[in-house]
């Protein structure tokens, strides 16, 4: 039998993305609560480890017209904060984690150490933290900087701050320190309290942690990269890491690549999860027009709008290579592990979904073809976004959760409530 799978959904406070909101059948409302907390209980119906909240702290702009398309198309704007949303979805649910993107750059440490512990507290134990060093130059702006910290100094920065928020979480409170005895007039005991007086290269926070030790203790530690700071840094950190590569055997090399560093490190490899767009249905036939309605709605602009390019300064036979982003790190040199690529060939790309993370087929094909990809790579699970409701994931919880499940790759639903990092098995 194949190795147990993993499963996150992947979800911005946003309208969707390359137009999905246009599509007169989708009733995704992100700003209506109700509609979130039912997203939720599905995820969690169809056996969903975790809901992803990626965030971002500036709007997507290109070099050419800044952020005229990302305000037009509704692309990854406009945005809330998934940190204000994450008890409502805990108060439906029982087992299903939430893992909320924060910024080492942007985000006060001892700010930050104090609301993933009360989250942790309202989950249960169920909350996790995707670290980011956040990139764009708009979030920058945001914050008073004039110009973005160096991708190497901002990862020297999220080690530190690592250990400050550690610090607070592990080391302000000793064990017993909360003692609740009504009779003696002593709720936490003072002794057993201390400031951690952090003087540091990049910051220094005194002290104590103003909220008791949760459930976990510090959240689970998510991280997405491809880049070697941010494989240093995962094997430093990270319990589970979503990273991605152009082919099969190019994401295999990547997770060859963290074993090999995690054993030097003396640790067992981060959890590794890679995304994946799937359609599902009775006939591949059926679900091939699910995966082409996906793209019915995008226009050829925003296609290329997230990673700073505004196609409609170039011509289409323009190659990728030529092209410099904006404010963004995202690679824009291959496709498939093709290197000659031109404007035309990457919108045919997205719009055919022309990649071997794309699965298509009966229940059963879908499923053999996860179990085939995650046996050739290593991966241990699968991040599936989606920005229409319904969507892949009814589909999921229709057709997949009960073959998963009867393969004993996915949890059976009357399995008891456990901590994120439990179900992680990490």
């Amino acid at each position: 039998m194949s190795k147990a799978l993993h499963f996150t959904a992947f979800q911005m406070l946003s309208p969707g993305d390359r137009g999905a909101w246009r599509d007169p059948d989708n009733v995704r409302d992100p700003t209506n609560l109700r509609y979130w907390q039912k997203q939720a209980q599905l995820l969690e119906a169809a056996g969903f480890d975790a809901i992803f909240f990626a965030d971002i702290l500036g709007v997507f702009e290109t070099r050419e017209t800044g952020p005229e398309l990302s305000v037009r198309d509704a692309h990854v704007f406009p945005l809330g904060d998934p940190f204000v949303l994450v008890s409502a979805l805990a108060s439906v649910t029982e087992k299903l984690g939430f893992v909320v993107t924060a910024s080492s750059t942007y985000e006060p440490a001892f700010l930050l150490a104090r609301r993933f512990s009360t989250l942790d507290h309202f989950t249960g134990g169920r909350i996790g933290w995707n670290i980011v060093t956040s990139y764009l130059d708009s979030a920058a702006a945001n914050f008073g900087l004039n110009e973005q910290i160096s991708h190497g100094e901002r990862y020297k920065r999220a080690n530190e701050y690592i250990e400050v928020l550690e610090k607070l979480w592990l080391e302000s409170w000793e064990p017993g320190a909360l003692v609740r005895d009504k009779d003696a007039g002593i709720y936490v005991d003072p002794a057993k309290v201390h400031p951690i007086n952090h003087r540091g290269q990049y910051f220094n926070v005194r002290g104590p942690h103003l909220s008791e030790p949760s459930p976990q203790g510090k959240p689970v530690y998510f991280q997405a990269t491809a880049s070697e700071a941010g494989f240093d840094f995962a094997i430093r950190h990270s319990e589970a890491l979503y990273t991605n590569a152009g082919n099969l055997e190019g994401l295999a090399a990547n997770i060859k690549k963290l074993e090999l560093l995690a054993a030097a490190a003396g640790r067992s490899r981060p959890r590794i999860f890679t995304g994946v767009t799937i359609g599902v249905a009775r006939t591949r036939e059926e679900a091939q027009r699910k995966i082409d309605r996906q793209a019915q709605f995008q226009t050829d602009e925003s296609v290329l709008a997230w990673n700073g390019i505004d196609i409609r300064q170039y011509t289409r036979d323009t190659l990728l290579s030529e092209l410099k982003t904006y404010g963004t790190t995202r690679p824009l040199r291959s496709v498939n592990g093709r290197y000659d690529v031109t404007i035309q060939d990457y919108i045919d790309h997205v719009r055919n979904q022309q990649s071997p993370f794309t699965v298509v087929g009966t229940p059963e094909e879908v499923v053999d073809r996860l179990v085939e990809i995650s046996e050739q790579t290593g991966l241990d699970g699968f991040n599936i976004s989606s920005s229409s409701s319904p969507g892949i994931y009814d589909d999921f919880l229709e057709f997949l959760t009960p073959l998963l499940r009867k393969r004993g790759l996915l949890p059976e639903a009357d399995a008891a409530p456990v901590h994120l990092r439990d179900r992680l098995a990490l």
